[in-house]
C-alpha cells in the first residue's frame, strides 16, 4: 500500500512539472482514505447481468478486496445472477466481478458500515460485445457492427477513459483508413482514405447526430466542440461514402461522437490534467435524476497550453516590409502570433422518458476559444475570443426520429489574419431539421426513410465575403429511402437512394447506394457495395471575397465566383493579333479608362513603367534603360506567368459544381475463435468534378526575355553605349521580371481594384484510385489484447491534372499502427503502448505546399485505480514519447512529445 509520507516524497522531493497533480493525489489520500470503522459485521449483495441483453449471469465470481489488495471474501452468482456475502468486516472495499467470456469489472469505494449493503445491478461486458458493438452511424439506426452494410470501427468508453487527451481526435489515432494531421496541442484535421487538408469538409463530423462543422464554412474544427472525455460513451468511424443517408459532405465517411445519457449514467466525475508545454486541463461531468423519468447532466472543461512555435516566412517578410515602411511593431497585427492557447466549454442536457416508447432530449453548449492559431489555405488566423454555441432538440417515439438544432459561430473583431493583419469578425448561423422513420414488413423487410433541411446564414461583416455579403445564404433540402431485405439467413440486400437540392446551384444531386451482404457462417460477413456520394461546396467556397496578401500593385484576393465563375475576354486586338486575350494594368492612366480598361496583351505598352520598377531596385540600370526608346509588340514579345511558370493561355473557371465520388467496395468482417476480429476492405474510387485547392487563376504579363535582350542590345548600339553581353543580359533579366499587367476576368470581383491576383477553386476532371484497409483485434488473454491496422492507397499524387495543376490526397500511400493493451480489473491497472507509422507524402493545400517526411511515433499510457473511498484513477500518458520532432503539414509547427498526468475522481 502507498503511504502518504512516501507519496509526498515522490511528488515533492524531486524536481518536475507534475507536482500539482501529485499534490492533488496527496490531498485525496488525506481526505478520502479512511480506516475501517468499528461496527458489527455487514452483508454485501447485488445482481449481475449481461450489459448487452440484460439477462442474469450465473457463475460470476465476486470478490471483496481491501485497499491493500487482500481478498477478504468471495462468492459466485446463482442462476438469477444474484449474490450475497455474509459477515464481512466493516470498511470500504473494492468489489471485483469476473466471469468466463466477460471483461473483469470493478466497483471502488463500496462502503460497508452496518446492516446490509447492496451494490445494485452490475453490468458485465462480454468479450464478443467488445469485438462486435452496437453502432448507429451506418444506417442511422442501431445495429451490430458485424451486420452493418459498411465498414465501421468503434472506440469504447474504456479505451477513451484510459487515454488523457486534449480532443476526441486523439482516440481515433491508428484506426484503419483514418488520416490525422496534427497542427498543434489540440488542433487536428481528420480525413478517411485521403483528401485531407487544414479545412477538410469531406468527412461528416457528428456529435449526438448533430452536424458539428463550423457553421456555413463547413470545415471541421474538432477542438471547438463543448463535449468532454468524461461525457463520451463511444466514437464511431464509418469508412467510405455515406451520402445516401446523410447527404452533403459525407463523401469520405462519418466520424460520430456519442455522449452518455443521464437516464442511463448518473454520478459526478472530475478530472485534472497537467503536463509538458505548460498544459493544464480540468473537466467535470455531473448527471442525475430529477425524477424516475427525467435526467439531467452538465459538463465543462478548461484547457490551456504553450503552443509549439512556427514562423511563416511569407508572413514574416510582409511584417518586416511593413515595419520598414514605418509601421509600429507593437501595434502591427501582421505576424503577431500568440502562442498561449486556451479554451473553455460548458454543455448541458435534459433527457425525458415520456413513456415506454418515447424520449425527448434538449441540449445546448458553448465552446469559447480564448486564444488559438487556426490554419487555413490562404492565411493563418490569430483567434482571440470566439464562441461556438448550439441548441438541440431530439424526439424519438418507436421508430420515429425528429430533430432540430441550430449552431452559431460568434467571432469578435479581435481576431485577425496573420498575413495581412485584417480583423475577421463573423456571426454565422446554421439551422438543421431532420425527420426519419422506419417500417418493418414482417421479419424480412425493413424501410428507413427521412428528410433533411440545412439553412446556412453567414455574416462576415463584409470581410470574408466582401461584395458577396448580401447574397451568401444557402438552403439545402434532401430526402432518402433505404430498403433492407433479408433474402435468406445468409443473404441480405440493402438499397438506398437520396435526392438533394441546393438553391444556389438549382439542380438535384442523386446519391444511390447498394449492398449485397453474405453471411456464410455465424460471425462472418462478406459484402459487396456501391456508393455514389457528393461533396457540396460551403458558403465560403462560393462567396469568399478577401484580400489575403496585401500589395501595392497586385494584392492577392481569394475569390469564390459564386454561381457565375470567371471568364476571360479574348477579343482585344493589336497590330499583331486581330483578337486575343485582354489584360489590365495598374499603370493605365485615367485618360484611357484607368486600371479597369481592357487592353491587348502587349507588355511594351508599359515600357516606361517597367523601367521605373527596375530603377526602384537598381538605380544605375534604370538610368541606362531610361535612355532607350519604347519598343512595340513587333520588337519585344509578351509572356504570361503563373507562379513563376510561363503559360500560353488562360482557362475560364466554371461555377463550382458538387464533387461526385463513386465507390465500389468488397469487404469482410469476422470473428475467429471468439478472440480475433478481422476486417478487410478493398475499394475502387472514382472522383468526378474534384474540387481542387485554391489556385491563382490570373497570370501576370511580362516582357519576353530573349526579345527584350535583343532589343536592349540594338538600342545600346544605336546610343553608342559600351555594354558587355553580361550587362545586356542582366538588364534584360530585370526588365523581363517586371510585372506590368495582369490577365483578369471580364467582371473582376472588385471593380475598384481590378488588377488583383485572383486565387479560386475549380472543378477538375476525374481522379481514379484504389486502396485497401485492414483492421484486427486479438484478445490474447483476459487482460491482454492487441489491435492493429494497415491502409494502402494506389495513388496519392496526380501531376498536372486536366492541365491545370498538381493535386494531392495530402495523405500517405502507406500507414500502419499497432496497439498493445493490458487491463487488470482486479489490480485496477491498465497500460497501453501504441505505435504509428506514416509514409512521407506531398502536400498541396492552398499556400501549404511541400513534402511531409515519413515518421514513426510511439505513444504510451498507464492507468492505476487508487484504493480510495471513491473511484479514483491516476493516468500517465505520453504522445510521441521519444520526442521525434516532425511536421505533419507545411505551414504547421514541428510536433514533439507531450506527456500528461491526469487524476480522475468519480462519485
Amino acid at each position: 500500500m502507498i503511504h502518504r509520507r512516501s507519496l509526498f516524497l515522490i511528488c515533492f522531493g524531486r524536481p518536475g512539472r507534475l507536482f500539482l497533480a501529485c499534490g492533488a493525489v496527496t490531498v485525496i489520500f488525506a481526505v478520502l482514505s479512511q480506516p475501517p470503522a468499528l461496527a458489527q459485521q455487514v452483508d454485501i449483495s447485488g445482481r449481475v447481468v449481461d450489459a448487452e441483453v440484460a439477462v442474469p449471469l450465473p457463475q460470476v465470481v465476486v470478490e471483496i478486496v481491501t485497499g491493500s489488495g487482500r481478498v477478504v471474501g468471495s462468492a459466485t452468482t446463482d442462476s438469477d445472477g444474484e449474490f450475497r456475502l455474509i459477515g464481512m468486516p466493516p470498511g470500504r472495499y473494492r468489489v471485483v466481478f469476473s466471469a468466463f467470456g466477460y471483461e473483469t469489472h470493478r466497483l471502488d469505494g463500496v462502503a460497508a458500515s452496518e446492516g446490509s449493503v447492496s451494490v445494485g445491478v452490475v453490468e458485465l461486458t462480454s468479450r464478443a460485445f467488445r469485438l462486435n458493438p452496437v453502432v448507429v452511424s451506418v444506417s442511422r439506426d442501431g445495429e451490430k457492427a458485424l451486420d452493418a452494410p459498411a465498414s465501421v470501427y468503434s472506440v469504447s468508453t474504456e479505451e477513451i477513459e484510459g487515454r488523457p487527451a486534449t480532443t476526441s481526435v486523439d482516440h481515433v489515432r491508428g484506426l484503419p483508413a483514418v488520416d490525422i494531421i496534427t497542427m498543434g496541442l489540440a488542433r487536428h484535421s481528420v480525413a478517411v482514405r485521403g483528401f485531407n487538408g487544414v479545412a477538410n469538409d469531406a468527412l461528416l463530423f457528428l456529435t449526438d447526430n448533430r452536424r458539428s462543422a463550423v457553421p456555413s464554412m463547413r470545415f471541421n474544427v474538432f477542438d471547438a466542440m463543448p463535449t468532454t472525455d468524461d461525457d463520451l460513451e463511444r466514437i464511431e468511424v464509418v469508412l467510405g461514402p455515406a451520402s445516401a443517408l446523410y447527404g452533403p459532405n459525407s463523401a469520405h465517411g462519418v466520424l460520430h461522437v456519442i455522449t452518455r445519457s443521464p437516464l442511463d449514467d448518473q454520478g459526478t466525475t472530475v478530472s485534472l490534467s497537467g503536463g509538458e508545454r505548460g498544459v493544464f486541463q480540468g473537466s467535470f461531468r455531473h448527471a442525475g435524476l430529477a425524477s424516475e423519468n427525467v435526467g439531467y447532466k452538465i459538463s465543462g472543461m478548461y484547457f490551456r497550453g504553450d503552443e509549439w512555435r512556427y514562423t511563416d516566412p511569407v508572413e514574416a517578410g510582409i511584417r518586416e516590409r511593413a515595419i520598414d515602411a514605418g509601421a509600429d511593431p507593437d501595434t502591427l497585427l501582421i505576424g503577431q502570433r500568440n502562442f498561449d492557447t486556451g479554451r473553455y466549454t460548458v454543455d448541458g442536457r435534459l433527457d425525458f422518458r415520456l413513456d415506454d416508447r418515447s424520449t425527448l432530449l434538449l441540449s445546448g453548449g458553448l465552446n469559447h476559444a480564448i486564444s488559438n492559431i487556426v490554419l487555413s489555405p490562404s492565411s493563418a488566423v490569430q483567434l482571440l475570443g470566439a464562441n461556438r454555441t448550439y441548441l438541440q432538440a431530439q424526439f424519438r417515439r418507436g421508430q420515429l426520429f425528429l430533430q432540430a438544432y441550430g449552431h452559431w459561430l460568434d467571432q469578435n473583431d479581435r481576431s485577425y489574419m496573420l498575413r495581412n493583419g485584417r480583423r475577421v469578425p463573423q456571426d454565422n448561423f446554421e439551422f438543421v431539421g431532420q425527420i426519419q422513420h422506419a417500417t418493418d414488413l414482417g421479419d424480412r423487410q425493413r424501410f428507413i426513410y427521412g428528410a433533411d433541411l440545412i439553412r446556412s446564414v453567414p455574416n462576415t461583416y463584409g470581410v470574408l465575403h466582401g461584395h458577396n455579403e448580401d447574397e451568401d445564404e444557402i438552403t439545402e433540402i434532401g430526402g432518402y429511402l433505404q430498403s433492407e431485405t433479408l433474402l435468406s439467413p445468409m443473404f441480405e440486400v440493402v438499397a438506398a437512394a437520396r435526392l438533394d437540392y441546393h438553391d444556389l446551384l438549382g439542380e438535384l444531386v442523386f446519391s444511390p447506394r447498394a449492398a449485397l451482404v453474405f453471411k456464410p457462417a455465424e460471425g462472418h460477413d462478406l459484402r459487396l457495395t456501391y456508393n455514389r456520394a457528393f461533396r457540396q461546396p460551403g458558403n465560403t467556397m462560393f462567396f469568399i471575397d478577401l484580400v489575403v496578401i496585401p500589395g501595392a500593385l497586385y494584392p492577392r484576393r481569394a475569390a469564390g465566383g459564386a454561381d457565375t465563375g470567371f471568364s476571360f475576354r479574348r477579343d482585344c486586338s493589336s497590330p499583331l493579333v486581330e483578337e486575343g486575350l485582354c489584360m489590365r494594368s495598374p499603370f493605365t492612366s485615367d485618360g484611357v479608362g484607368g486600371p479597369l480598361e481592357l487592353l491587348p496583351l502587349d507588355a511594351t505598352l508599359f515600357w516606361d513603367e517597367a523601367v521605373e520598377i527596375v530603377a526602384a531596385g537598381d538605380p544605375e540600370a534604370g538610368n541606362i534603360l531610361a535612355l532607350m526608346a519604347q519598343p512595340d509588340a513587333a520588337q519585344v514579345g509578351s509572356v504570361m506567368r503563373l507562379g513563376g511558370e510561363a503559360v500560353g493561355d488562360v482557362a475560364d473557371v466554371d461555377p463550382l459544381r458538387p464533387e461526385i465520388t463513386n465507390t465500389i467496395e468488397v469487404g469482410y468482417k469476422g470473428f475467429i475463435a471468439d478472440r480475433l476480429f478481422l476486417g478487410l476492405d478493398v475499394y475502387y474510387r472514382r472522383v468526378e468534378d474534384f474540387i481542387g485547392p485554391a489556385l491563382v487563376i490570373t497570370p501576370n504579363v511580362f516582357m519576353e526575355r530573349v526579345s527584350v535582350e535583343a532589343y536592349i542590345a540594338s538600342e545600346a548600339d544605336r546610343l553608342g553605349l559600351a555594354l558587355t553581353e553580361e550587362e545586356i543580359a542582366a538588364l534584360a533579366a530585370e526588365m523581363a521580371d517586371a510585372p506590368v499587367a495582369i490577365v483578369t476576368p471580364e467582371d473582376p470581383p472588385d471593380s475598384e481594384s481590378p488588377t488583383d491576383v485572383l486565387q479560386a477553386r475549380r472543378n477538375f476532371g476525374e481522379v481514379d484510385l484504389w486502396g485497401a484497409d485492414v483492421g484486427a483485434t486479438l484478445l490474447a488473454t483476459r487482460e491482454l489484447s492487441f489491435t492493429g491496422s494497415y491502409s494502402f492507397v494506389s495513388e496519392n499524387f496526380f501531376a498536372n491534372l486536366d492541365g491545370h495543376a498538381d493535386v494531392s490526397l495530402n495523405a500517405p500511400r502507406n500507414k500502419a499502427s499497432l496497439v498493445a493493451r493490458y487491463a487488470n480489473g482486479r489490480l485496477g491497472l491498465a497500460a497501453e503502448l501504441r505505435g504509428r507509422y506514416v509514409e512521407g507524402f506531398q502536400v498541396i493545400d492552398g499556400r501549404m505546399v511541400g513534402p511531409v517526411d515519413k515518421y514513426t511515433l510511439l505513444d504510451a499510457s498507464v492507468t492505476y485505480a487508487l484504493p480510495l473511498s471513491y473511484r479514483t484513477e491516476l493516468m500517465l500518458s505520453g504522445l510521441n514519447i521519444f520526442d521525434h520532432r516532425h511536421q505533419e503539414i507545411p505551414g504547421a509547427p514541428y510536433i514533439g512529445r507531450l506527456v500528461m498526468l491526469q487524476l480522475r475522481v468519480s462519485f
